[in-house]
C-alpha cells in the first residue's frame, strides 16, 4: 500500500490544531502517513536494509565432527560438536517379518528394535470374509468391525442387478434350482422354467431338453458306471455291498472275483529273471505273483522269504491230500528221475488176490513206458510141484503143467523146464511196437491195423469174398535157445465168427509172404468162445479175456492159456526145434461182424541170453 510522503508532520499537526476542525481528507493524509502494525514493510522502505547479508550455510566437518553457520563470505558464525552423538541413532526402519521397529545407527548397525504390538493396540491388520460378513480384524485376530454383504445394505445394488438381468416379466417364484422328487430315492434334478419366454431363463423347450438329458443313468443293479461319449452304461465291474468283481461277483465271503466263460481272468506282471531278483520284498508282502519271460520262465511265488516257481517244484513242501483227487493225463507225461531212487510206499500187498488184482504193471526196457498187463497164476504138474516168481507179471504163481499127451522127453527137459520157471521172475520184457510187424495180405481192404502195439482186425461186408491175412512178427525167436512170448486177447473167439482166425509161430526165416502158424496153434473154439488147441477147450463167453504164455525150454514148448474168469488151462507139445527159428504170427480170414473179432494187445517176449 502506497503511503503519503508528501505532507509532512508539521502540516499534519496543523490540520489538528487547537480549534481547528480537520475534514474528511486532512484525517485521510493523517493515516496513509503511518504504518498500520498489521501491513508489511517493504524492505525498500527500510533504509540501510540493503547492506545486510541474510546468506548462511550449515557445514559439516566429518573429521572434527562439528557443524558450523557460516556467512555468504564463509565467515563462522557459530558452530555445534556432535562428537557425543556417535553410535547413536540415525535410521529408523520397519521390519515387517516380524513386524517391529528398529534402529539403526549411521554404520547400519542395528541398535535396538520394539515389536509394534508393545505400543500400537486395535489397529485392523487382516481382512477375513465369514459367509457373507466381512471381518476386520487387529494382529491377535479380535474382530474389530464387521460389514454385513446383502443386496439390501448396499444402496443401488439391487436396481443394477435388475438392469443386468433384463428382466421383463416376473419368474416362477419356486428356486430356479431344485431337487426333482425326492432327491433320497430317484437322485434327479431339475430346473424350473421360465412362465413366459424370458431372456436368461430356460424356455419351455429347452426346460424339457435340461431335465431329460440330466436324468439319473439307466444302468442295472450293482453295476459301475461307463461313460461312452454321451451316456452312463453298465461297466464289467460288479459291485453288491459286500463283494465286488468282474462279470458275476455273488460269491459268499469272496471280496474280488473274476468270472467269464470266454476270456482268460488275470495276467500277472510280466518280467526278467533280473527284474524279478531286483524287487526288494518282505514277509507282508508273501503271496505276490509274477511271471517270469527269461530262463526258466513261468509264474514265481513269493513265500515272505524267497520266490519259488509255481507248477514246476513241489519239492519245497511236503504234499499231503485230504480227500480223493483224480489227476487227468491229457498228453505223454514223463517222470524223470536223473538216476534217483523212486520209492512207492504203502500199498496194499494182494499177492493173492489174483482175480480181483488182475493187471500189473508193465516198463519198456528200451523207453521206459509204463503199460498195464494181465498177471497169471498157471498151474503146471511136472514130476514134482515147482513155485515160480516172475518179474514180468511181477507175481509169484505156481505153474501146475500136466502133459496130457506127453512126448517122450529126456529127463534133462524137465529139469530144464523147471530151472527155467525158477528164472522167469528176473525176466526183462521187450514190448512190441508197431515196426516190428508186417501185416501180408493179396487183396486191398483194409482189414487189419496195428496201432500202439495192438492188433485190430476190420470186418468187411457179408457178401465180400476176402482171402487169408496174416501178421508176421519181425522178431525171430531161436530155435537153439529159451525164450518166453506173452500175448492178450480183447475176447475169447469162436471159430465160426474168427473165420481162417489163428495164432501160434510160423516155421520160416523171413516175414514175407502170408504165413499161417505151425506150431503151437490155438484157434476159435467150436462150440462156444474160447481157444482150442492141444486138448484144450474152454467153454467161455465171448466176453472173457484171455492171456496166452508160450514157454520154449530146450525141446519142450508150455502152452497157457489163462482166462479172466480166473481159468487156466496148459498144453505142451514138441518144439521141433530141427525145422529152424520161429517167427510169431497171427492170421483173419472173412469176417463181417467187427464186434465179434478179438484185438490182441501187449505182444512182449524175453530170450535167453
Amino acid at each position: 500500500m502506497e503511503k503519503n510522503e508528501s505532507t509532512t508532520k508539521e502540516i499534519l499537526k496543523f490540520y489538528f490544531e487547537t480549534g481547528k476542525k480537520p475534514t474528511e481528507a486532512q484525517f485521510s493524509e493523517f493515516l496513509d502517513s503511518y504504518w498500520h502494525k498489521k501491513e508489511s514493510i517493504p524492505k525498500e522502505k527500510i533504509e540501510g536494509l540493503e547492506n545486510l547479508s541474510l546468506d548462511f550455510d550449515l557445514l559439516w566437518s566429518p573429521a572434527s565432527k562439528k557443524l558450523s553457520l557460516t556467512d555468504a563470505q564463509g565467515n563462522v558464525l557459530s558452530e555445534i560438536s556432535l562428537q557425543s552423538l556417535d553410535n547413536e541413532g540415525t535410521d529408523l526402519r520397519y521390519n515387517t517379518a516380524t513386524a517391529s521397529l528398529e534402529l539403526y545407527n549411521a554404520d547400519n548397525e542395528l541398535l535396538d528394535s520394539i515389536p509394534v504390538s508393545d505400543f500400537v493396540n486395535n489397529v485392523g491388520t487382516q481382512l477375513a470374509l465369514n459367509s457373507n460378513i466381512l471381518q476386520l480384524k487387529d494382529s491377535k485376530g479380535n474382530v474389530l468391525s464387521n460389514v454385513m454383504f446383502a443386496v439390501s445394505n448396499i444402496g443401488g445394488l439391487q436396481t443394477a442387478l435388475d438392469a443386468k438381468a433384463e428382466k421383463t416379466v416376473a419368474i416362477n417364484t419356486v428356486s430356479p434350482l431344485q431337487g426333482g422328487g425326492n432327491l433320497s430315492s430317484d437322485r434327479t434334478l431339475s430346473i424350473s422354467q421360465s412362465n413366459t419366454n424370458t431372456s436368461g431363463y430356460l424356455s419351455n423347450t429347452d426346460w424339457n431338453t435340461f431335465n431329460n438329458k440330466f436324468d439319473k443313468p439307466s444302468m442295472g443293479a450293482n453295476y459301475l458306471g461307463r461313460w461312452n461319449g454321451s451316456t452312463f452304461i453298465n461297466s464289467l465291474l460288479q459291485d453288491n455291498g459286500t463283494s465286488s468283481g468282474i462279470g458275476s461277483n455273488n460269491y459268499n465271503n469272496i471280496i474280488w472275483s473274476v468270472d467269464s466263460s470266454s476270456k482268460a481272468a488275470l495276467i500277472a506282471p510280466r518280467m526278467t529273471q533280473a527284474q524279478r531278483l531286483a524287487i526288494s520284498l518282505g514277509t507282508i508282502q508273501a503271496g505276490a505273483i509274477v511271471y517270469q519271460t527269461d530262463g526258466t520262465a513261468g509264474y514265481y511265488l513269493w513265500n515272505g522269504s524267497s520266490w519259488g516257481t509255481l507248477g514246476s517244484n513241489i519239492a519245497t513242501a511236503d504234499l499231503t491230500n485230504t480227500q480223493a483227487r483224480t489227476f487227468t493225463q491229457n498228453a505223454d507225461f514223463t517222470w524223470n528221475t536223473l538216476g534217483n531212487a523212486y520209492f512207492l510206499k504203502g500199498l496194499t500187498d494182494q499177492t493173492g488176490n489174483l482175480t480181483q488184482y488182475g493187471k500189473v504193471l508193465r516198463i519198456d526196457p528200451t523207453t521206459k513206458q509204463i503199460a498195464i498187463g494181465d498177471s497169471l497164476e498157471v498151474a503146471i504138474t511136472i514130476p514134482d510141484n515147482l513155485t515160480v516168481n516172475s518179474q514180468t507179471t511181477n507175481v509169484n504163481y505156481t505153474v501146475n503143467h500136466v502133459y496130457p499127451d506127453p512126448i517122450t522127453p529126456l529127463p534133462k527137459n524137465l529139469i530144464d523146464l523147471k530151472n527155467f520157471m525158477a528164472t522167469i521172475r528176473n525176466n526183462q520184457y521187450i514190448q512190441l511196437k508197431d515196426n516190428d510187424f508186417v501185416i501180408q495180405k493179396v487183396d486191398e481192404l483194409n482189414r487189419v491195423s496195428v496201432i500202439n502195439g495192438t492188433i485190430f482186425f476190420n470186418s468187411v461186408a457179408a457178401d465180400t469174398v476176402a482171402t487169408q491175412l496174416s501178421v508176421n512178427s519181425n522178431i525171430v525167436m531161436p530155435s537153439d535157445k529159451n525164450w518166453v512170448v506173452v500175448v492178450s486177447s480183447s475176447m475169447s473167439p469162436h471159430v465160426n465168427y474168427w473165420k481162417g482166425g489163428q495164432i501160434g509161430f510160423a516155421r520160416t526165416s523171413n516175414s514175407n509172404g502170408i504165413q499161417q502158424p505151425e506150431i503151437g496153434v490155438l484157434k476159435g473154439d467150436d462150440d462156444a468162445f474160447g481157444f482150442q488147441g492141444y486138448g484144450m477147450y474152454a467153454n467161455k463167453q465171448i466176453s472173457t479175456k484171455a492171456t496166452i504164455i508160450y514157454v520154449k525150454v530146450g525141446d519142450v514148448l508150455s502152452i497157457t492159456v489163462s482166462y479172466s474168469d480166473g481159468t487156466i488151462y496148459t498144453a505142451n507139445t514138441d518144439a521141433l526145434t530141427f525145422l529152424g527159428d520161429y517167427r510169431f504170427v497171427i492170421c483173419q480170414g472173412h469176417m463181417w461182424n467187427v464186434d465179434l473179432l478179438p484185438t490182441f494187445s501187449n505182444i512182449r517176449y524175453y530170450i535167453e541170453p
